[in-house]
């Protein structure tokens, strides 16, 4: 009887010693892949991935904030086209052959010179 129970008490103990030798070599097995060439260059091709997917968001949001950017400054086509027809009227009207710069006045500081702005 006792050694039944000794034989008992040593299949515990080895079934116990072999779950944990075979946690321990899962975990070295994960280190032992990771460190290998293909663990390696597997990490690196996922780098690279991840590189790529972070400057395909980046431009895509850069180019949100640049039409929001460009909606917010830029003036709307109605506003360009009154711009243009007063430029030209304001052409029609101030042109002279010979002008002295002391014939000009305040708003011919900056002469057009046929110079879109918008």
């Amino acid at each position: 009887m006792r050694r039944l129970v000794w034989i008992g008490v040593g299949v515990v103990v080895t079934v116990v010693v072999l779950r944990q030798v075979a946690k321990v070599n899962d975990r070295v097995s994960e280190v032992a892949s990771a460190v290998s060439p293909a663990g390696v260059a597997a990490s690196i091709s996922s780098l690279a991935e991840s590189v790529t997917t972070l400057g395909s968001r980046l431009s895509a949001s850069m180019a949100e904030h640049e039409d929001a950017l460009r909606a917010a400054l830029l003036p709307d086509e109605d506003t360009v086209a009154r711009a243009r027809e007063t430029r030209a009227a304001r052409r029609g009207r101030h042109a002279a052959p010979d002008l002295d710069e002391t014939d000009l006045d305040e708003t011919d500081v900056f002469p057009d010179n046929g110079t879109d702005y918008f």
